[in-house]
């Protein structure tokens, strides 16, 4: 059988359609093929699109299946926190008459640690700030 563009658009679309849950770890096969279908469809764009296009290649080329599933991890450490904050407030409110305590989480971000001497990162860190204050707070320089 003679491998057509085509023949290799639906191999990617099959290979990359079981990507559809976020919890299934994405290997170097599904970047590529993320990758090669951002390609072809960059080309039917006007030129300006096709430059912004180009950038998101440049990225997907970059990507390693270990930079995505941090970036899975961080969206659930996300909404987690959330789903967590939100329970804390009912808690509150059930329990107390009226609010106690205001609560806010900041988006989560990654922080890389570069190995001591020098060299290639050695680890990150993915972290999340969350602020919680009583209702009746004064600041002290207030």
């Amino acid at each position: 059988m003679v491998e057509t563009p085509s023949h290799r658009r639906q191999a990617t679309y099959e290979r990359t359609n079981r990507s559809e849950n976020a919890d299934v770890p994405v290997e170097s096969e599904d970047i590529k093929a993320f990758t090669d279908r951002l390609s072809e469809w960059s080309t039917s764009l006007p030129p300006a699109e096709q430059s912004l296009a180009q950038v998101l290649l440049q990225y997907s080329r970059d990507l390693q299946p270990g930079d995505v599933r941090r970036r899975q991890l961080i969206a659930s450490l996300d909404e987690a926190t959330q789903a967590t904050i939100e329970s804390v407030k009912e808690q509150w409110r059930q329990t107390a008459r009226g609010p106690i305590a205001w609560a806010r989480t900041e988006p989560s971000w990654e922080k890389a640690n570069p190995r001591v001497g020098g060299g290639a990162v050695e680890e990150y860190e993915i972290v999340q700030w969350t602020y919680i204050r009583p209702e009746r707070w004064t600041p002290p320089y207030a």
